[in-house]
């Protein structure tokens, strides 16, 4: 024994403690200290988002995101721990006061010794790390929570189970959600805690006899078993409902074999799994697992007989050989479903008998119908080719996507292509920071020309353009600045000692100004700035002397970014569109509502839809247009207009963000310039094309089912070496990727069949359904028109063909490029060094009973030059006519003789003689060897080769 004075005194004992204690703490110290500092970007964009949520007046839709999700977070963490705390409690209360000796005693004691007294500490250590991994994923389900809270009723029911559309929608995917999760949660309890029953000494895996598992283990284990069961018995409840969005059957919903076989398996698993449960109570009393291995054997059979193989064997023999048959019924659901979900319900049916028969006269009664026929198109490679080129002005402008809009114009409707002039910041002349972000901050102004017009050289007829701007439409612009647009990313600062740049005026000087839009984030404390030069990587905004505390920042300055901040839940079109509205340049975006879970309605088919920026472009079966958003293009003011009153699913949001949509309906206005959205469109004519059929036999069969008309490839180019006239030029319908898609939906001013007033609509036309393994057969079925005019928006009609199909646009194509006359044209305006004529979309215009297709030929001079507007090509009735304007391309029609006068009935300057002899194709020359000069004789070829001179100059200026 030692002695006495060898003993350690208490106090020299705690000295020798503290050291150690010391290097604990400051090893936590520093850990929290790298952990604050890795952290600090990901704080910094916390804290800067909620600046820019307050700068726009929406903190209400930051707190109730957040909150929904740390509440979720919070309470499903929280009752994770509380459910593994408990159950550790008990296996820690229930460890036997002797262990029987074994082979797995030493394991038990070195674990007795590792945690010695802190049993408590490890048993909360434990139940918080599974906690946090079990709950804190549950904060991506806020929106389905939200809904929860918030839905209500459609007001219809489902035919199988005679329930409220709302619960499908609103409660069931929350409800499927959380008996997941729990199921999740108790076999990972059921787990650990076996664990500590195991190091606790309670299970002994090499004890032989009953020792193996004590009574008061096998109770407690039982009790978590039973728990297992029930909550099996709520997810089996539950996913009978599940059933009517079933892909099973021929049509998506429950169907055949899902509602006599299916449906019945589901049931029986809900009893048996209710049986389980009881056996596990059952079994608290008796010992050995006999009866719950017997429950859970039961169940394992049944769930892989009657859930799995039984259904499969029954629609593969039963189902599948007389499907038409059986699936009658559960077809017409689906008809009827998809039609409402996808907005199809009301679509009207209009009979179209083609009559080629009108005249002169009839041409007279519609002159305003030929005279609003769109000659200009939208398409990158022609109008926005020749937007960039004659109006971009400076090379630090880019002009963003062309649309298609109308406006009064000199007291009449006027169909309009316009296009924002925004700024390229990657080729500001002063690539500085400076210069990207204080004084280069904004695009400037609209171009706007009508599509019926042109000038003598073949260019729009500009009616707002330049730089400064001139607003020749009278369309009273106030403020031409654009600091929100398409692709606007990264930050500016305004208000700071570096003066902005509005524009360069025509000398190159640049004409200063200052901002004074609502819009910014106040810079004004070295917190927020250091707070903002984190979030964007960039020390600039800290330590640069041009920043005051004036000064504030603009960012989130893309559109569609924009309003996805401020409603995330919607899903928005990918086409933006810039409208001048009560003197403003303001963006206008389309919102949708969509889900999954309509009962026995269809998914929706989602070709051609842009990939990369429609929100449509996902899984969804039921979608409504209820917002209308608006972004003002100057200083960013958010405004979200609610437009479809009868959307349930708007309603619940409206409910939960009550300050984010706007009280006040738009302005008459702001409603003149609504379009039917071009995504939803599409989607709609996808699903129209066969949801057009309402009896169930004809519609399993697609007996008169249609598709959606080829894209016969118009906006190829195509290059000076044309055909000659004996061997005109063919179009491969198969080669060109481009024309594997569809007829793109089109915007036109036109007045429809058995109507008396002119309406701004769009239009999709189809063809039949080609036969399994058979060509595709491309005449007109029928014409798909969406109006977009206040008094009538959003009606939807369908023309059907009563008779003979009339060719559709693939057909009327192939009779343009195969048409002597279009051929030689082409090869002479096509010449020139570098040329290519571009084919636009083809227009269908039906005037009366009849339909008329009118196809623009543009000329470019090369990859920097504009695309000219030099022929019009039309067809009627199988005659094709080609001419310099579309009067006369009219006249050259033999069905016409006196034409009215259009619009765009202006001499051009490159006419060519049409019984002039045509010049050798250009592929026949060789490029090495100079160009001969043209014969003086010879007037077609001196304006060939003028106009290849003029081309070049065009080149060289641009």
């Amino acid at each position: 024994m030692r002695a006495a004075s060898d003993m350690p005194r208490p106090g020299r004992r705690i000295r020798e403690r503290n050291p150690g204690r010391g290097r604990i703490v400051l090893v936590v110290a520093a850990v929290a200290v790298f952990v604050l500092i890795t952290s600090l970007r990901g704080i910094a964009g916390f804290y800067t988002d909620y600046l820019w949520f307050d700068s726009v007046g929406q903190t209400q839709v930051w707190r109730t995101v957040l909150g929904s999700k740390l509440a979720l977070a919070v309470l499903f963490t929280g009752a994770f721990f509380a459910l593994l705390w408990v159950n550790l409690l008990v296996a820690d209360r229930n460890a036997p006061a002797f262990r029987a000796a074994g082979p797995e005693e030493d394991l038990v004691e070195r674990y007795q010794q590792v945690i010695g007294g802190r049993t408590g500490l490890v048993r909360a250590g434990v139940s918080l790390v599974f906690a946090v991994i079990a709950g804190a994923g549950v904060s991506s389900q806020w929106n389905s929570w939200i809904l929860f809270l918030n839905g209500g009723d459609f007001g219809r029911q489902d035919p199988q189970f005679g329930r409220d559309i709302g619960f499908y929608v609103f409660q069931l995917p929350f409800l499927s959600f959380l008996t997941s999760w729990l199921f999740a949660a108790v076999v990972i309890v059921l787990i650990v805690t076996g664990v500590a029953h195991y190091l606790n000494g309670g299970i002994r895996l090499q004890v032989p006899g009953p020792e193996r598992v004590t009574a008061a283990v096998r109770v407690h284990m039982s009790v978590l078993l039973g728990l297992l069961a029930l909550v099996r018995a709520a997810g089996y409840y539950l996913q009978q409902y599940e059933l009517t969005v079933s892909t099973r059957g021929t049509v998506d919903g429950a169907t055949y074999t899902d509602v006599n076989v299916q449906l019945p398996a589901i049931q029986l698993l809900m009893l048996i799994s209710v049986g389980s449960f009881l056996l596990f109570i059952v079994n608290i009393r008796r010992k050995g697992w006999v009866l719950p291995v017997l429950g859970v054997g039961l169940w394992a059979l049944v769930a892989l007989l009657a859930g799995t193989i039984v259904p499969a064997l029954v629609q593969r023999f039963q189902v599948e050989p007389s499907e038409s048959t059986r699936e009658q019924e559960f077809i017409r659901r689906n008809i009827e479903a998809t039609r409402f979900a996808i907005g199809l319900d009301t679509v009207e049916v209009d009979e179209f008998r083609p009559d080629f028969d009108i005249g002169d006269q009839e041409l007279a009664d519609n002159a305003d119908v030929i005279d609003n026929i769109r000659l200009w198109d939208p398409e990158e490679n022609v109008l926005g080719a020749t937007y960039q080129t004659l109006q971009a002005l400076r090379g630090f402008y880019e002009v963003g996507d062309i649309d298609i809009d109308r406006y009064e114009i000199d007291g009449e409707t006027t169909q309009v292509a316009i296009a924002a002039r925004e700024l390229n910041r990657s080729n500001v002349p002063q690539q500085s920071w400076e210069g990207t972000t204080l004084a280069y901050t904004h695009g400037y102004g609209v171009i706007a020309a009508p599509t019926n017009e042109r000038e003598t050289d073949g260019s729009p007829n500009f009616a707002v353009s330049g730089v400064p701007l001139r607003d020749g439409a009278g369309l009273g612009i106030e403020e031409p600045g654009l600091y929100f647009g398409e692709g606007q990313d990264g930050y500016v600062i305004v208000d700071s000692r570096r003066q902005e740049i509005d524009y360069e005026d025509e000398s190159g000087t640049p004409v200063p100004t200052d901002y004074t839009g609502a819009d910014g984030v106040d810079m004004g404390s070295f917190v927020r700035r250091a707070a903002f030069a984190l979030r964007f990587g960039d020390v600039n905004p800290l330590v640069s002397n041009n920043v005051t505390d004036d000064s504030r920042i603009l960012y989130f300055r893309d559109v569609r970014e924009r309003l996805h901040n401020v409603a995330p839940f919607l899903s928005f079109d990918a086409d933006p569109y810039p409208a001048v509205v009560d003197g403003r340049i303001t963006w206008i975006v389309d919102g949708y509502t969509t889900t999954d879970r309509f009962p026995y309605a269809q998914r929706a088919i989602t070709d051609g839809l842009d990939g990369t920026a429609s929100g449509l472009d996902r899984r969804f079966n039921y979608a409504r247009n209820s917002v209308k958003a608006t972004v003002d293009a100057y200083d960013g003011t958010i405004t979200l207009h609610v437009v479809d009153d009868e959307d349930p699913i708007i309603a619940a949001y409206e409910q939960a963000f009550p300050d984010l949509f706007a009280d006040e309906a738009p302005s008459e206005d702001l409603l003149a310039h609504f379009r039917y959205p071009e995504d939803l469109f599409r989607v709609q004519t996808n699903m129209w094309a066969r949801y057009h059929i309402e009896e169930p036999g004809a519609f399993y069969t697609n007996s008169g089912g249609w598709i959606v008309a080829r894209d016969p490839g118009t906006a190829a180019a195509s290059s000076a070496q044309a055909a000659t006239p004996t061997s005109p030029t063919t179009v491969d319908q198969e080669a060109p990727p481009r024309q594997q898609n569809r007829y793109e939906p089109i915007y036109q001013l036109t007045r429809l069949p058995g109507r008396t007033e002119q309406e701004f609509v769009m239009l999709r036309p189809y063809s039949p359904v080609p036969s399994p393994g058979g060509e595709e057969r491309q005449q007109l079925t029928a014409y798909l028109v969406a109006d977009s005019d206040p008094e009538n928006y959003g009606r939807l009609t369908s023309f059907e063909v009563n008779g003979e199909f009339p060719d559709g646009p693939g057909l009327v194509f192939n009779s343009i490029q195969s048409d002597v006359a279009v051929a030689e044209q082409r090869r002479l305006l096509c010449q020139g060094e570098g040329a290519t004529c571009t084919f636009a979309n083809i227009v269908i215009v039906p005037i009366e009973d009849s339909l008329l297709y009118v196809q623009p030929l543009y000329v470019r001079g090369g990859a920097n030059s504009p695309a000219l507007l030099r022929r019009i090509i039309v067809e009627y009735d199988g005659e094709v006519a080609i001419a310099g304007s579309l009067r006369d391309a009219l006249a050259g029609l033999p069905q016409f003789e006196d034409v009215p006068e259009t619009p765009d009935d202006i001499p051009i300057e490159d006419d060519l003689d049409p019984d002039a002899d045509p010049a050798p194709p250009a592929d026949t020359e060789d490029p090495a060897d100079p160009v001969e000069p043209a014969d003086p004789d010879d007037v077609a070829a001196l304006l060939v080769e003028a106009q290849s001179f003029f081309d070049a100059a065009d080149a060289a200026l641009a």
